[in-house]
């Protein structure tokens, strides 16, 4: 009565031991290897094999333990598949159905073989008992198992060893499973990288040739809307003026330029951007709210901000590229591909900057030319010119009246156009700006003439362009003042805001200005203003005097 329990009781812990082996890895020929020594230690059994099967012509050897040595030996000839292989009496009832369970007692032809052919040692062995490995009928191999001086197995060890083949063909079947989708989830990643590089290529191709900061902010939206669709929102925030601020937004409904800046925050718990902008690394979040009121959008959305600066130069940053979608959060390699767009974008906005400083230098330099060509020539001449209508007063006798006042008109027009030149000449100097806008306007006034009154602020935040434009401007307005307006007297007033910035050029002349909207002279004051994205007003009736207003954006006062 108590050798069956026993019995029992030992078949279970096989089951239990075998089942542990096959979860030890999910290394299909390891856990099968494991899983054969753990089987014959446990059935103090010998030797065993396992065969794979995929068709009735081919199967592999997957495992083997302690095979004798005419079969180790010669392993090539008698364990592997071999063309027209198909006389192995266990692979042939397999393969015929008439293996349908685990059979006792079959007369192995390879141990026969071996025997005839004297390959070495057999150690005795020339049967086996064979357990098909199937799951839910399909045939998946074959497991034989031998011992010298064992012919056959009791009918509770065949039973046995059938649920044991049977765990193992679903070990098989789930590892194959988990090999495959496996296979599915590198292909279908391989896929996404490769498209993924594929469009950041397109997208830096796209804007690689983008010489204007507007159109290259645009361009940026429309690809990433374009290429990357599953960022369903985005957004690119620069400093600007030492204040954080939303240049351009992309939603469902495409690229949309805001100008928001950032609102006060608790800067011991900074929002998302700011903390990538001041970090210069890469961070995600979906659940600490953006401080722009243009971004409320991507509250609900996993973010990740990304910020844009030269990395031999990071002490340069010029902002943060934003991007949103409802699905999760990026993998590395999602970032890593992210991180080189936005690698991609920092170069254009540092090439941008580049190239407008060098056509900036381009520019000084050919006004530095022709200062100098001028003060050299034309400048001489004229000088001349003065000197020797004056000594020609001397010559000639004050009864040539007619003479006289020819002579005397020359040098009058010598000394203006001599006036003329000089204030061209200096108009061209780039350095004039280097002592501030307001001191340049009242010296070059002082030098043309003009009793000029100046009211600013004294503290101008202007950009660079933003002043040299203001410059050409009001040079412009006052070389007017000097030429057409009838007076000497004239006010500048500055004033900022919230909104922008205003400048007026105010004289008491004569007016009629508006009757010349077509001059040269208003044309390109116009032009500079609209340059700014501003606005240039003027109002001239006869008789009334003139006012020009300039406004700037508060979006390019900083730029």
């Amino acid at each position: 009565m108590s050798s069956r329990p026993s019995k029992y009781y030992k078949a279970l812990q096989i089951q239990r031991e075998i089942s542990e082996t096959l979860n030890k890895s999910t290394d299909l020929h390891e856990i099968l290897q494991l899983s054969l020594e753990r089987l014959l230690e446990l059935m103090e059994l010998e030797t065993g094999w396992l065969f794979l099967t995929e068709d009735n012509t081919f199967y592999q050897l997957a495992a083997d333990y302690q095979l004798p040595p005419a079969m180790a030996d010669n392993r090539e000839e008698l364990m592997h598949c071999q063309e027209g292989c198909t006389d192995c009496t266990c692979l042939q009832l397999y393969w015929e159905g008439h293996m349908q369970q685990a059979v006792n007692h079959v007369k192995c032809i390879r141990l026969k073989q071996a025997v005839t052919d004297k390959m070495g040692e057999t150690r005795g062995l020339t049967h086996h008992a064979s357990i098909p490995l199937t799951i839910r009928g399909k045939k998946i191999g074959l497991l034989n198992l031998a011992s010298p001086g064992r012919h056959r197995f009791h009918e509770d060890d065949l039973i046995l060893l059938e649920t044991i083949a049977y765990q193992i063909g679903a070990a098989v079947e789930r590892t194959r499973l988990h090999q495959q989708q496996t296979k599915k989830e590198v292909n279908a990643t391989a896929r996404y990288l490769i498209e993924a590089y594929a469009n950041a290529e397109r997208i830096k191709q796209e804007v690689g040739n983008v010489r204007n900061r507007n159109e290259l902010l645009q361009r940026i939206m429309q690809e990433l809307h374009h290429y990357l669709p599953h960022w369903t929102h985005a957004a690119i925030i620069t400093m600007e003026q030492e204040i954080l601020t939303v240049q351009i937004c992309l939603d469902d409904h495409g690229p949309k330029e805001v100008f928001d800046t950032e609102q006060k925050m608790n800067l011991s718990q900074p929002d998302l951007i700011r903390r990538a902008y001041v970090q210069q690394r890469t961070l995600q979040d979906n659940k600490n709210p953006l401080h722009f009121s243009s971004l409320k959008d991507h509250h609900s959305l996993y973010s990740i901000a990304l910020p844009l600066f030269m990395r031999d130069r990071p002490e340069e940053t010029f902002g943060v590229l934003l991007l949103s979608r409802s699905t999760t959060a990026c993998d590395y390699l999602e970032i890593g591909m992210l991180e080189g767009l936005a690698n991609h974008f920092s170069m254009g906005m540092e090439r941008i900057r580049l190239y407008e400083e060098w056509e900036a230098l381009l520019v000084s330099k050919e006004r530095n030319r022709l200062a100098r060509d001028l003060h050299d020539s034309v400048n001489q001449k004229l000088f001349a010119l003065s000197l020797i209508s004056g000594g020609l007063q001397g010559l000639i006798n004050k009864k040539e009246s007619s003479i006289m006042e020819g002579i005397l008109e020359v040098q009058q027009l010598s000394k203006e156009a001599l006036v003329d030149m000089r204030s061209l000449i200096w108009q061209l100097r780039p350095d004039h700006l280097e002592q501030g806008l307001i001191t340049s306007l009242n010296e070059y006034a002082q030098k043309i003439g003009i009793d000029l009154s100046m009211k600013a602020p004294d503290n101008l935040e202007l950009s660079q362009s933003c002043k040299e434009a203001l410059w050409r401007i009001g040079q412009e307005a006052l070389n007017n003042i000097q030429k057409h307006a009838g007076t000497s007297k004239a006010a500048i007033v500055m004033e900022s805001d919230s909104d922008g910035f205003m400048m007026k050029v105010i004289d008491q002349g004569s007016g009629g200005a508006v009757e010349k909207q077509q001059s040269l002279g208003i044309t390109s004051m116009k032009e500079r203003a609209e340059e700014l994205d501003g606005s240039f007003h003027i109002n001239s009736e006869k008789g009334r005097g003139t006012t020009i207003i300039i406004r700037v954006p508060n979006d390019r006062k900083g730029r």
